[in-house]
């Protein structure tokens, strides 16, 4: 990402796409089939951004968000759980909730868990259910249309996509009134009023019909349109001008080219644009909800503060790639990288990092960043009982801290902790021995502790000591190759008060340590063995 202002930021260039003058309408969606993975947060915060940029730049818009609960159950993952197999193929909204005191049906559970997360991250949509658009008949016009206009939708379908329907199919799912499936209906003949239906044992392979056949009309909820269809639907409904999404909807004759045309020729309108993003993957594959891949939203943004969930979402170009994994050094780089862009802020609000950090922010109009400990830094204060990180934050800024800062402190801690306990490898672990370590040491490595020692109770500041032992490495002769201090000398440090070769900075550690167990240990493992 660029931090000036050769090109455009991304989010600008969207805005040349809509006309001045005239209300705008962004939408997105989201299916209740399960629980979200982290990824599922990438197109709301995505499109939340692009709707503050739009509003920023004097447009009249708004931010629409539809649940698609009238979508059939059709996971073979959920297929697979105890109870499941019997609701495959029926609306998600008719399916019994896993837990009625935090939604009454199944869509309403996953859904009321999902969209919770939003305004803690400061995303404020209109939500809309698909349930309540069909069942009160706001649809019923656009139904109508898209059944009159079958065979035109039949003709696309096999153009852009190669999809060929038998004679007669018509792209509306009938709820059916024997067995309540709605996946495994197919529709035909339309007389204006109603359509005939069967509910086919081996129409899909997911779910099977029980073989009842009807007529009856396909409005006020009694069927839904086909995903095609129904994504036209509703840009009709509401009068979408935006809409970006994921790169599986919008490549070369997939979803979205085959909903631009139906609503070319059906429609006799343009379909709004809208960028594409790449793939969010876990561990290399595509996260799901249907198929439980990846972190769960709900359990990352309860350890995540809000503006780092949304600037994970926003610090790479929605067009390339991004691979998250909780585990292993993602988040000490992650809150590295949102420091950097705290830093461009302050110093260009305009600049590319500097936009993605504003945007990050849960406030539209977010106060400029104060004083930040690094995270790493936090990490390691918080496994030295002795450490009072209020204490050494204020020491490190050389003044009170402000509120604010106080409370990203205070964030940053709660964060540290929650990472050394589930993610962090163990090399970002240690603790000081009370004991003095069996470690093996060389004579130089025994000649450079002995050395250090006259540094305890004479040096005060950590970026001073942090100097004064590599010095002390070059006269004892600790030097690598190209002649600076070797790594064998913090190593030494490190095995001497925490067993192991690795740990933070060598000159915080020791003046973080009571002083007497310092020269102690430094007098045993500084003499000859």
């Amino acid at each position: 990402m660029s931090s000036g202002h050769e090109a455009a930021f991304w989010a600008d260039e969207e805005v040349k796409l809509l006309q001045p003058g005239r209300p705008h309408v962004v939408r997105d969606s989201k299916t209740p089939s399960g629980p979200v993975p982290i990824s599922g947060l990438r197109g709301p915060i995505i499109s939340d951004a692009l709707f503050r940029t739009f509003k920023a730049n004097a447009l009249d818009v708004r931010f629409v968000y539809t649940i698609d609960d009238y979508d059939p159950m059709d996971s073979q993952s959920m297929k697979e759980r105890a109870g499941m197999a019997a609701h495959m193929g029926k609306p998600l909204c008719m399916i019994p909730s896993p837990d009625p005191s935090v939604g009454t049906d199944f869509a309403d559970y996953h859904a009321t868990r999902f969209i919770a997360l939003f305004a803690g991250l400061g995303i404020t949509p209109e939500f809309h259910r698909m349930r309540d658009l069909y069942r009160s008949g706001a649809l019923d016009k656009q139904i109508d249309l898209v059944l009159r206009n079958a065979e035109t939708i039949r003709a696309i379908h096999k153009r852009v996509a190669n999809v060929d329907h038998p004679e007669g199919w018509l792209p509306v799912a009938v709820i059916c009134e024997n067995c309540g499936r709605i996946g495994t209906t197919l529709a035909t003949d339309y007389d204006g009023t109603t359509v005939a239906y069967e509910c086919k044992p081996d129409y899909v392979e997911w779910a099977k019909g029980c073989g009842h056949k009807g007529r009856l009309a396909p409005f006020k909820g009694n069927a839904k349109l086909l995903w095609n269809e129904q994504w036209c639907a509703q840009w009709d409904h509401f009068g979408v001008t935006y809409e970006e999404g994921g790169k599986d909807l919008l490549t070369a004759g997939g979803s979205r080219e085959r909903s631009n045309e139906i609503y070319r020729e059906v429609w006799k309108r343009d379909p709004p644009p809208g960028l594409q993003h790449e793939f969010f993957t876990f561990g290399g594959k595509k996260m799901a909800s249907s198929k439980g891949i990846g972190a769960e939203a709900v359990e990352i943004v309860a350890i995540y503060p809000p503006e780092v969930v949304r600037f994970l979402m926003l610090r790479t170009h929605p067009k390339r790639h991004l691979e998250f994994d909780p585990a292993g050094m993602t988040l000490p780089r992650l809150m590295d990288e949102y420091d950097r862009a705290a830093d461009a802020y302050r110093g260009d609000e305009e600049s590319d990092l500097g936009k993605t950090w504003r945007l990050s922010q849960v406030s539209p109009t977010p106060d400029a960043p104060g004083f930040r400990i690094r995270f790493t830094t936090v990490a390691s204060w918080l496994q030295i009982p002795s450490i009072k990180p209020e204490a050494e934050a204020e020491k490190e800024k050389g003044a009170r801290l402000t509120d604010a800062e106080l409370r990203d402190l205070h964030r940053r801690v709660e964060l540290a902790r929650a990472w050394l306990e589930r993610w962090a490898p163990d090399e970002a672990k240690f603790e000081v021995l009370e004991r003095t370590p069996d470690v093996e040491l060389t004579p130089e490595q025994r000649r450079y502790l002995s050395a250090i020692r006259a540094l305890i109770g004479t040096v005060h500041d950590a970026g001073e000591m942090q100097n004064q032992l590599y010095e002390a490495a070059k006269q004892v002769g600790l030097l690598d190759a190209k002649g600076n201090p070797s790594q064998d000398a913090f190593a030494a440090i490190y095995l001497a008060f925490l067993g192991k070769p690795n740990g933070p900075r060598a000159g915080w550690l020791l003046l973080s340590i009571d002083p007497e167990l310092v020269r102690r240990r430094l007098d045993e493992l500084g003499r000859a063995p």
